[in-house]
């Protein structure tokens, strides 16, 4: 169950959003126990934002004067100015990834971060990592090179820029352009790992294929982001395969909420919830939308959730809190552990984390077994890979 540390913050996100007004935190506020539970969650800014809108340059006991919150919140400004720089970084290296791929005749399109920071209140305070991008193929004569995009952009990166990606991954390759890691996607989802990830992977495709939404960054420089339908499935399935494998996070959560809110007018409804139902995820959905609702002010009415879930909140309350509750309190691997003990720790995660997998995909646990044996006994590396 949620303590006060994360009511707490619960209520922070929410008056950042414009979606509260108070907040019933009883005592003194342990700031470092604060500043922390905002970063593990990936939204220390937007915590940050909710603070000062709550209470501004106004001193009640929250608000806090003693030297610990004072040297706590200047160190919180600090991480907060780092990630704006970060988040300008970013921007200004998907402006000159999309402006280097077209020169090769490779269209870039911006999967998760920046893309959907644009549904932020303030896009610059959504935490960044790495940049992903699906690269496509632009005119008739490039399509019939033969060699897959993925691939000829790689060597385009290294021969013109001696960047060399690295291809120990399953589902995109990885390389580092001015310190940031940058995930060339081949694959939305990693077909190896799951067999239904492979009919999932046909209707990602498909639907990337179909059109995309044009986008044009400060510079000028034209890139493409995923159409709503696309981004709505691609982001509940990205979030929900996090979830089953090692956990979610509230920047994940609001990723999606965020989305939706703006969005929801451009998405065929029918059409995702009957891939939910199709890739197993209905549930896991139902429980993010519910927590969305409940704990973070969203509106019921934008996920358009089907007559016959209508009673979900309340009929698997049981389960909506324990998917909050994993999103505070994920279970990890016992320990820094390397070789086999650290291989062992993961299998035991893996089995402890089943119920989650249950809520997410359709495949049986035995298929799901066999299947990462062979993914991992494919790619070597990723066994000792969190």
């Amino acid at each position: 169950m949620t303590g006060r540390d994360e009511t707490l913050l619960l209520d922070l996100i929410k008056a950042a959003l414009g979606k509260g007004d108070s907040c019933g935190y009883p005592g003194a506020v342990d700031w470092n126990a604060l500043f922390d539970l905002s970063v593990r969650q990936c939204v220390p800014a937007l915590v940050l934002d909710g603070l000062q809108r709550l209470y501004g340059s106004a001193s009640p006991e929250l608000a806090g004067n003693s030297a610990e919150a004072k040297l706590c919140k200047l160190r919180w400004a600090g991480l907060v100015l780092k990630m704006e720089r970060q988040y300008a970084l970013h921007e200004r290296i998907i402006a000159e990834l999309a402006a280097f791929y077209g020169k090769e005749g490779i269209g870039l399109m911006l999967l998760k971060g920046v893309g959907l920071s644009r549904y932020w209140p303030r896009p610059e305070h959504r935490a960044v990592g790495d940049i992903d991008v699906y690269l496509m193929e632009q005119g008739a004569e490039r399509a019939s090179a033969g060699q897959p995009v993925w691939k000829r952009a790689d060597g385009a990166m290294k021969e013109k820029l001696g960047i060399v990606a690295d291809n120990s991954h399953h589902h995109h390759s990885v390389y580092t352009y001015k310190g940031v890691m940058v995930e060339n996607h081949y694959d939305f989802v990693n077909v190896h790992s799951h067999r239904s990830n492979r009919r999932i992977e046909a209707d990602f495709k498909r639907l990337a294929g179909s059109g995309a939404e044009e986008h044009v960054c400060a510079d000028g420089t034209g890139i493409y982001l995923p159409s709503p339908l696309l981004n709505a499935l691609y982001v509940a399935r990205h979030s929900a395969c996090h979830f089953a494998a090692e956990g979610m996070n509230l920047r994940q959560l609001l990723d999606w909420a965020l989305f939706v809110e703006k969005r929801h007018a451009d998405i065929d409804w029918d059409f995702f919830w009957a891939r939910c139902r199709d890739y197993g995820m209905e549930d896991y959905v139902l429980c993010m939308n519910e927590i969305a609702v409940r704990k973070l002010g969203f509106g019921k009415e934008i996920f358009h959730t089907p007559g016959e879930y209508s009673g979900f909140g309340s009929c698997r309350r049981e389960l909506v809190d324990r998917v909050l509750n994993d999103i505070f309190f994920p279970q990890k691997p016992e320990g820094q552990k390397e070789g086999i003990p650290y291989v062992v720790a993961r299998f035991r995660l893996w089995r402890d984390n089943l119920w989650k997998h249950r809520l997410v995909y359709s495949d049986s646990v035995p298929s799901t077994f066999v299947a990462q044996i062979k993914s991992h006994l494919m790619k070597p590396a990723t066994i000792f890979r969190t």
